[in-house]
């Protein structure tokens, strides 16, 4: 049996920044960090941290000792504001792309447009994009959506940096026939990108294929959506324990992706674990 990794998988330049960031700070303040919320979506990751005074609080929890940290998936300006207010030294891991994502939605309200953004309007990217907006603002997440919006002159269209880009492209090409003027931007993440692009690739060419990654992570579960187009065996796994071994019967090629908040180490735990059942099997 042989395990094929995608060209492209794993922690994204935004993840890796934000593990530095805070394990730097740990460090440097000599204190417990306290990130509002995940601070990426791994839980395994996340407990990884836990044990070296890196701690999460819900998103709304007021911060009470040690030092409060905003994680990758940004925070509105009230957050900041409220943080602000407690005189500590605040560490900001807002991924770069997010943080551009809000400046988009800024722009666009400042130029006088409605905003229409594709993702969950549950995710906490998108509240945070959302708290950026003076002007209406409209969260869809299928094409079908469209039809809820109401009607309106002008709209800014942007996407949560992690869903899926054919979609996205479908919804704002069927936008700019509905509204009479429309700026466009293409607020997706070359690392979602990039790893929808491989795991599509890499789907064509194997029998089964495992994402893994969190249960609650956007960009993993669109990992799995792409990764059904060519093969129906796609499945989302948090650790080398969910493997089903009866998926791999008869099995020649087995595909191995990552989302982007997966670390190195849980893949490679899913390899060895793929290997070890072929080496039983035999």
């Amino acid at each position: 049996m042989e395990v094929i990794l995608a060209d492209v998988h794993g922690f994204c330049s935004g993840v890796r920044r934000a593990i530095d960031l805070v394990e730097h700070a740990r460090v440097k303040y000599d204190s417990e960090i306290y990130t509002l919320g995940a601070l990426i979506h791994n839980p395994q990751e996340v407990a990884r941290l836990d044990q070296a005074g890196i701690k999460t609080l819900t998103d709304d929890a007021e911060v009470t000792s040690g030092v409060p940290a905003i994680r990758t998936h940004g925070a509105p300006p009230q957050t900041f504001a409220r943080l602000k207010t407690l005189g500590q030294p605040i560490v900001d891991t807002t991924c770069p792309y997010v943080k551009y994502s809000q400046h988009v939605a800024r722009e666009f309200c400042n130029e006088g447009y409605d905003v229409i953004i594709m993702g969950d309007k549950n995710h906490p990217e998108v509240k945070g994009i959302v708290g950026y907006c003076t002007r209406p603002v409209y969260v869809i997440k299928y094409i079908a959506d469209i039809n809820t919006l109401p009607p309106m002159q002008r709209a800014g269209i942007m996407a949560q940096t992690t869903v899926n880009e054919s979609t996205f492209l479908k919804i704002a090409e069927l936008l700019r026939a509905r509204v009479p003027e429309v700026k466009f931007v293409n607020t997706i993440c070359n690392a979602t990108h990039e790893r929808q692009e491989s795991v599509s690739d890499l789907s064509r060419h194997v029998d089964v294929l495992y994402v893994v990654g969190g249960r609650t992570s956007s960009n993993s579960n669109k990992l799995v959506e792409v990764g059904k187009t060519f093969c129906a065996k796609t499945f989302l796994i948090e650790t080398a324990d969910e493997i089903n071994e009866s998926d791999l019967t008869g099995v020649e090629k087995v595909g191995v992706t990552a989302g982007a908040s997966t670390p190195d180490w849980l893949i490679q735990q899913v390899v060895d674990r793929i290997k070890s059942l072929d080496s039983v099997a035999v």
